[in-house]
């Protein structure tokens, strides 16, 4: 199935809650798309990964984890998958595979553990058999604070240069002034060694004034996660309330804010707090008002779409301002614009995840059961 949509430029963006001390602009290219569907049995995809040999991996939040040879076609299941807590927003979530995949052929999944009552975002490690059939030596590398709803995850997975795993967690919706707290995993952004131990440089390794594996904290829950190779960087995109999509620079042991500050306001209209900015604490890249549920999160850095390289992209999961895929013009590490991709038709797309491919391409999951595509560039 093949779908053509053109390129829309958004409109200018403003906020519900203050004015930010400087808009993102709409910015707009010649540049037409297409959607080729790559695996059309994938129900509620949710993290996909490339491996080194161009199979594809992806989770289904109720389904596990399954692997599509050559990253086109039928996908098959890969046994060994923990029994997963699957209600609402919780279930199989995040995917990384270890640098060292060649020789090690080390995975590692995020996915909700746990019940109704007592439940937590854990990351397993686990060998990827010689067949990519079935998970071999599972082991639970880390648990996150316990709660008790079935909101707000984060669990994206990202591992940086120094071999660290970097994980997002989400604030627990019901628990979002544990955010504020070091000392909690909620609403964190935590980095640990493959092996679960903590890195000794991590800012509050010693435990005395934060729990050990955080890296940053003040999040809500953060739904995308790229780590930059070249800079030495980490970003990642962040749901608000209604409005206040984040796109933030992690940095060690800084404070994002939430939910002291925020460009957003409550699901019915209340407010939430009147700051959007206070000292100490971190401002975001740019945000979205309205909120378009920010999801995924990849860098460009192939030259398969003229002009884009060196651009972050994220898609977009909630209409009426979402359902699409957005291009973060960058500049220098700063944003310097915003496009919005794939909102040709009616309903526009919902998209749930975002990669790259080994081909230079981009490849969307969608939010509901419309499978993977590639983007592809329309002639």
């Amino acid at each position: 199935m093949r779908l053509i949509i053109a390129s829309l430029a958004s409109g200018l963006f403003l906020t519900a809650c203050g004015s930010a001390e400087v808009q993102t602009p709409a910015v707009s290219s010649d540049t037409k798309l297409k959607l080729t569907q790559v695996v059309a049995e994938a129900e509620f995809p949710w993290g996909m990964v490339f491996l080194p040999n161009g199979d594809l991996l992806f989770t289904e939040k109720e389904g596990g984890l399954k692997r599509v040879a050559g990253g086109e076609g039928t996908p098959v299941a890969v046994s060994g998958m923990p029994e997963a807590y699957t209600e609402r927003q919780a279930g199989y979530l995040g995917l990384a595979v270890d640098p060292d995949f060649g020789t090690n052929r080390l995975v590692y999944v995020a996915y909700s553990k746990g019940n109704a009552a007592d439940n937590m975002t854990a990351i397993i490690q686990a060998r990827l058999s010689d067949d990519g059939s079935a998970l071999e030596n599972v082991t639970e590398i880390f648990a996150a604070d316990t709660r008790n709803t079935a909101l707000h995850y984060g669990a994206r997975l990202q591992f940086a240069a120094d071999g660290t795993l970097y994980a997002t967690l989400g604030d627990g919706f019901a628990f979002m002034d544990l955010a504020q707290d070091p000392k909690k995993t909620h609403g964190s952004v935590i980095r640990i060694n493959a092996d679960g131990s903590i890195p000794e440089d991590n800012p509050f390794a010693d435990g005395t004034v934060g729990h050990p594996a955080v890296w940053s904290y003040g999040h809500r829950n953060p739904q995308g996660l790229y780590y930059d190779a070249d800079t030495d960087t980490l970003y990642s995109t962040e749901h608000g309330p209604k409005g206040g999509d984040e796109l933030n620079l992690i940095r060690k042991g800084a404070n994002f804010g939430w939910p002291t500050i925020t460009y957003g306001v409550n699901y019915d209209g209340t407010i939430i707090t009147s700051k959007t900015e206070a000292e100490g604490m971190e401002q975001p890249l740019t945000y979205w008002v309205p909120s378009i549920a920010a999801s995924g999160l990849t860098k460009l850095t192939s030259d398969v779409y003229p002009g884009w390289k060196g651009d972050l992209f994220t898609g977009g999961m909630n209409g009426p301002a979402g359902l699409k895929l957005v291009r973060i013009d960058m500049e220098d590490g700063k944003v310097a614009g915003r496009e919005d991709l794939l909102t040709g038709d009616a309903e526009g797309f919902p998209i749930r995840d975002v990669i790259q491919g080994p081909d230079g391409h981009l490849y969307v999951a969608t939010k509901n059961m419309d499978g993977i595509y590639r983007v592809d560039v329309a002639e």
